[in-house]
């Protein structure tokens, strides 16, 4: 019995995996890929509940975690619709680990989707860092990043984390960088001018070709964003959740005793 609740989490990180490698590659992950997921998944959440290897309480609260956090971050346009999807399709398909240490411990099990939606809360952080670094070593090395833009000094700590300085023709090709700049026209003249907020489902071209249109400005280069899919992190934060959970638990214990 214990091998087939082992199913649902291997086909889950498939799944995950595949989608994290088409998000990579073309920044979108095509409805089909959920089309033929969930189906498979509702089926084996259903045998699960058929063979009381799970209960309906803790499926409905698996689904619940998973469309509030979804919704939400959905609705403040930190997740792209198939972020949201890759997280619901987990709530679903993955309520709880196959091997918990609750029955011994006789509490109830954790909701798996928690546990990856903080962990891959927790592992994102690690790249604002990652580019931190990468942007002192530049400063270091008496690189201008903020050329032709007129920034507080909030702005450039906010920036070091999370944008690098790239060529425009760099920008052009990549599709995990978005731009954090624009050219406006103030007093009919051309300027640089920071872009705050890129949802997830922004238009690139259009930001793209705005600069390229004022590429006078651009020859040293222009900041982005580089990103991460979130599925990727996600697709982390499962293959880590029974590490994160027996931990957990264990803590949990000793607490007790």
């Amino acid at each position: 019995m214990q091998l087939l609740m082992w199913i649902p989490f291997v086909f889950t990180l498939s799944v995950l995996t595949y989608a994290a490698i088409l998000d990579f590659r073309k920044r979108e992950v095509s409805n089909g890929v959920w089309c033929f997921a969930y189906p498979i998944g509702c089926v084996m959440t259903l045998t699960e509940l058929a063979f009381s290897l799970l209960d309906v309480q803790i499926v409905l609260v698996s689904l619940g975690v998973a469309l509030f956090f979804g919704a939400v971050l959905l609705y403040t346009d930190f997740y792209g619709g198939a972020d949201v999807k890759a997280l619901v399709f987990v709530g679903l398909t993955t309520p709880t680990l196959p091997l918990m240490l609750n029955p011994v411990l006789s509490v109830p099990a954790l909701p798996i989707v928690l546990v990856v939606f903080c962990n891959s809360a927790l592992l994102s952080m690690v790249w604002p860092l990652s580019i931190f670094i990468l942007n002192l070593k530049d400063v270091l090395q008496g690189k201008q990043l903020f050329d032709g833009l007129n920034l507080t000094m909030r702005e450039k700590v906010l920036l070091l984390f999370t944008t690098r300085h790239i060529p425009l023709w760099t920008l052009e090709k990549s599709l995990r960088c978005f731009p954090a700049e624009e050219v406006v026209l103030q007093e009919g003249k051309p300027t640089k001018k920071l872009l705050h907020l890129m949802k997830a489902e922004t238009n690139l071209s259009k930001y793209v070709n705005n600069l390229k249109e004022h590429q006078e400005l651009c020859t040293k280069g222009v900041l982005a964003s580089p990103t991460i899919p979130s599925i990727a992190f996600f697709t982390i934060a499962l293959v880590t959740a029974p590490i994160g959970t027996l931990l957990f638990w264990i803590i949990t214990l000793i607490g007790i005793i």
